[in-house]
């Protein structure tokens, strides 16, 4: 790595604060039973436009968000509820009915009865249902939901992440020439209502979209509309965090097991996290349901998981920390506007099977899949996030070609960008961006493709560590990789992972308490904190000790690590009024379900952005809100 690019990278750290984030974790999870510390910015003055000229301002009879939170914190305010129902017209004869719509998980089931019984009182009918993952999926990004249970884990630490989840162009699914990668809420302009708000928060974003120099400056700007956005989100009621969670994952004593950071397991590869195994060759594990395994339709951490084992990306997440580092190329070099890189290949790299080296060709195929395929459901982190040079039709279609990526020999390649972006590097290591052999799939212009994509999305092809060999979808079916002798990186130390897909609670548990699973999550219902016995805290903020006796008598490890996630409860905001929101927001105690629902495996959340990402850090998180 030139000197240059050293200097480049080191400004980068000091501006975004990665250098000092201790965890976080990665991509869209379900019910938080399926599956962070920052330099200081430079202080500003609360709310002041930052001169960026993009933003709106709070002076001129303008909208001004909220200055604390307005719902009351940890309050059962059901006579507020029962106000804001009364002034839109509800009551005992006018009632609302809702539909809630929540991942399989008996403590999300246990805090949707809580809440239910609150609304009862305010004129709102809530019906709960419970779908698998995938078609929970589905069915929200199909518009046919109200309200909705989601988790977010960070795909890069930084604010933006997650913000871009409420940017209004964000949520709205079924909008022509463009792919959503946010929350599914639908806040379109048919939206009744909250056009001030929804015009504020998209300006704000906008300022932080518009700012990704690395300066003082600039952080300052991105700072103040992260805090704007968040205030905003409060007056909305669109979506309400409900917690931060944190990662627990145990094992038992013939696994010998390094779990991963607090990007999770979806951003770790097994081979990293399992060093070896004491009389078995198969690593056990458990996993929820998923659609796809090619990297640019997978968007969730169960299919995540397996993409990472089997394919690689230009970079990678070092066992699941926010540390990345470069896998298959061997160097790179970055502009100073940041908005050229050109990356180097390792020469020898073999994909599974018969289809040869890796060379540059299969890296601007495989992004040209990614921007260009009509079963790209990830074009927003090229088009939107990095903002990949690409040119577009009169339908706002990608032009065939046009995508920014050039192989400029035959291990060598550049990617170019319209405008900077600080986090491109750890966007590269996000696993959509993983390589494929070039022409595998004739899902883009110029290839026939030797597999149709439904072959290809259940038996895929790439060069990670594993090798896939089998896929049962749906409850009860499982998942099998094996090793890949020629990996690069050195072929893992077992010869095969497998995971049981299981999707109820008490099964999960049951099945790895009777040692069928190696590693694996307790859900919520089944988890006793008074099991728990901690024991040390390494250098990535994780906890680790014991948890047990189990049924049987046995003790098995434990690791507790904080993340950069949030879990929250969303709205179709085209089908559910702002006061039935707002009613949901006034019963909504956050302190006292993550207590007694989710047994303290968490802190409550009144932001959508954690406190590891959020400006100022956990100071900065609660000032916010607190006023």
């Amino acid at each position: 790595m030139s000197d240059d690019n050293s200097m480049n990278r080191r400004r980068f750290l000091k501006a975004t604060g990665a250098a000092t984030v201790g965890v976080g974790l990665a991509g869209c999870s379900g019910g938080g039973d399926t599956e962070a510390n920052t330099e200081e910015p430079g202080e500003m003055e609360s709310g002041t436009d930052t001169g960026d000229g993009d933003g709106m301002s709070d002076e001129g009879g303008e909208y001004q968000p909220p200055s604390n939170y307005p719902y009351g914190i940890n309050e059962t305010q059901v006579g507020e509820a029962q106000r804001v129902m009364k002034e839109a017209g509800y009551g005992p004869d006018n009632r609302f009915e809702l539909d809630w719509l929540q991942y399989k998980s008996g403590a999300w089931q246990e805090m949707a009865n809580t809440i239910r019984a609150r609304l009862d009182s305010a004129y709102i009918d809530m019906n709960i249902n419970q779908a698998d993952f995938g078609s929970l999926l589905e069915t929200t990004e199909n518009g046919n939901h109200e309200a909705f249970t989601l988790g977010w884990v960070a795909d890069y630490p930084a604010a933006q992440n997650f913000l871009q989840l409420v940017d209004p162009k964000n949520t709205v699914y079924d909008a022509e020439g463009y792919t959503p990668n946010g929350a599914r809420m639908f806040w379109s302009e048919d939206v009744k209502g909250d056009e001030e708000i929804r015009q504020y928060i998209t300006e704000q974003f906008d300022r932080i979209q518009n700012n990704p120099e690395l300066t003082d400056e600039a952080q300052s700007t991105r700072d103040d509309a992260t805090e704007k956005m968040e205030r905003a989100l409060w007056d909305s009621a669109a979506l309400l965090p409900v917690y931060h969670e944190v990662d627990q994952l145990f094992w038992y004593d013939h696994v010998d097991y390094n779990p991963p950071g607090g990007m999770g397991p979806s951003r770790a590869k097994t081979n990293m996290s399992v060093s070896g195994l004491e009389g078995d060759d198969t690593v056990n594990d458990i996993s929820g349901t998923f659609s796809s395994l090619d990297p640019i339709a997978s968007g969730n951490t169960e299919s995540g998981n397996k993409v990472m084992d089997m394919f690689d990306a230009p970079l990678n997440y070092v066992n699941g920390t926010v540390e990345t580092e470069p896998l298959i190329v061997e160097d790179y070099t970055v502009s100073d506007d940041l908005t050229e890189y050109e990356f180097t290949l390792k020469e020898g790299i073999q994909f599974h099977g018969d289809y040869g080296e890796v060379t540059a060709s299969d890296v601007v195929y495989s992004f040209r899949r990614l921007v260009e395929s009509d079963n790209s459901t990830n074009t927003y982190f090229p088009l939107s996030v990095l903002d990949m040079e690409h040119e577009t039709d009169d339908e706002g279609n990608v032009v065939s070609g046009s995508t920014g990526v050039e192989a400029t020999g035959e291990y060598t390649f550049t990617i170019s960008l319209n405008s900077p972006f600080g986090y491109a590097l750890e966007v590269f290591a996000y696993s959509a961006f993983s390589v494929v052999p070039e022409g595998i799939v004739g899902d883009i212009e110029g290839y026939d493709g030797e597999m149709a994509w439904e072959e290809f999305s259940t038996s895929p092809v790439g060069c990670g560590p594993f090798v896939f060999e089998e896929w049962q979808e749906g409850n009860g079916g499982q998942f099998r990789a094996s090793a890949f002798e020629d990996y690069h990186g050195g072929a893992p130390s077992f010869g095969e992972t497998h995971e049981a897909i299981i999707t109820e609670d008490s099964a999960k548990y049951n099945y790895f308490l009777n040692e069928n699973a190696d590693v694996s999550e307790i859900p919520t219902p089944q988890y006793d904190p008074e099991l728990v016995t901690e024991e040390t805290t390494n250098d990535r903020g994780q906890t680790l000790g014991t948890y047990g006796p189990l049924e049987g008598g046995k003790t098995v490890n434990m690791s507790t690590t904080p993340a950069i996630n949030t879990y929250y409860v969303a709205f179709h905001m085209e089908k559910v009024p702002k006061p039935v929101r707002q009613a949901m927001a006034y019963v909504l105690t956050r302190e006292d379900f993550v207590e007694s629902v989710f047994k303290g495996r968490g802190e409550a959340a009144y932001h959508l952005t954690p406190k590891q990402v959020f400006p100022g850090g956990a100071e900065g998180y609660d000032s916010n809100y607190q006023g």
